[in-house]
């Protein structure tokens, strides 16, 4: 019973921490908010209506790949159960300093509550991140490429998009190793993954427990790599879902869209996002995708506006939705058999 007490109680306590930065962030973002509306309403409403109806259809089919990732590692959650969670994601992403723990903390919250294993939870969170990034590489390489052919090279994405491309390479060879020898790379990993597991409240595993759900999980990687591919051309539809809403935000408030612009812009915007040190990389992103813009001759009050609306429908609009399927996730009981 006193369990049962203190459990309740150190819920509440992480609620109410939430609620405040929640209320700060609303706080901040009060006049932003009614600016982004100001602005929106001075667009053409067909192309912001296409862009809307992009961003809201992602939700379902982002949720829909959390679900087809997860079953690689035997976690049959649903589609439809992992969309309110992933919806509360989009709150703890920003509530949190670095946006990957929000993400990683909500699943692994709720798998407690879904009687799902939190390491395989933890595992496919990874590999989901991970065909993120990877797909994004893809997609930036691409960009690259094309941006050569038509003389438009842009020097300063070279060396950040290196550095990620290196971190995948190096993604890349954990995968290869625990598809073929069922096991991580060193004991040092294995370290790592208990001291996480121990911060999460798994305070009795052993690294023999570790070893061998990562030898479960080598098998399932090595048994299923079609659906390695698929996953990671489910990601790839993401990023390009995204590139076509900026795309349109383009149509919408500069008449014209340079396709050169869009991928340029979105590529410097989700590179910067991913390396910056500030929480969804407020303040360095907007900076980069307004000069990116800009770079091709459209005028800094159109780069601003086409900037501040993308990033807003992205990142800062669905904080409030995640607040309140977050709320709703940290009161729901646990889910009985």
């Amino acid at each position: 019973m006193a369990d049962i007490k203190e459990k309740a109680s150190s819920k509440k306590i992480i609620f109410w921490l939430f609620l405040i930065v929640f209320i700060w962030l609303a706080l901040t973002r009060l006049d932003e908010t009614g600016r982004i509306f100001r602005v929106l309403s001075s667009g053409k409403w067909y192309w912001i209506l296409s862009a809307l109806v992009c961003q809201i259809a992602l939700f379902p089919f982002y949720s829909y790949y959390i679900d087809y990732v997860f079953r690689i590692f035997r976690l049959k959650l649903g589609w439809r159960k992992i969309l309110p969670v992933y919806i509360a994601s989009k709150f703890t992403n920003v509530a949190l300093p670095i946006a990957t723990f929000g993400t990683a903390a909500i699943f692994l919250r709720n798998s407690k509550k879904q009687d799902a294993s939190a390491l395989n939870t933890g595992i496919g969170i990874s590999f989901i991140m991970l065909f993120d990034v990877t797909a994004f590489a893809i997609v930036a390489l691409t960009s690259l490429a094309i941006l050569y052919l038509f003389g438009q090279t842009r020097a300063y994405l070279y060396v950040t998009l290196f550095i990620l491309v290196f971190g995948v390479l190096l993604a890349a060879f954990f995968i290869r190793k625990l598809s073929k020898d069922k096991t991580p790379p060193n004991k040092f990993f294995l370290w790592l993954i208990k001291k996480v597991a121990k911060m999460a409240g798994y305070k009795d595993i052993k690294l023999s427990e570790i070893e061998a759900i990562f030898a479960e999980v080598g098998t399932d990687v090595a048994k299923k790599s079609r659906n390695i591919w698929t996953g990671l051309g489910l990601a790839i539809t993401v990023h390009l879902v995204n590139m076509a809403t900026l795309a349109l935000f383009f149509l919408a408030f500069a008449s014209h869209v340079n396709p050169l612009a869009v991928i340029t812009t979105y590529t410097v915007g989700i590179l910067y996002t991913i390396v910056s040190i500030t929480p969804q990389g407020v303040g360095v992103v907007e900076t980069v995708m307004i000069a990116a813009i800009r770079s091709f001759g459209y005028d800094i009050s159109t780069a601003a506006v086409i900037t501040l609306v993308f990033r807003s429908i992205l990142y800062w609009l669905p904080v409030f939705p995640g607040f309140y399927y977050f709320s709703r996730l940290e009161f729901e009981p646990k889910a009985t058999a």
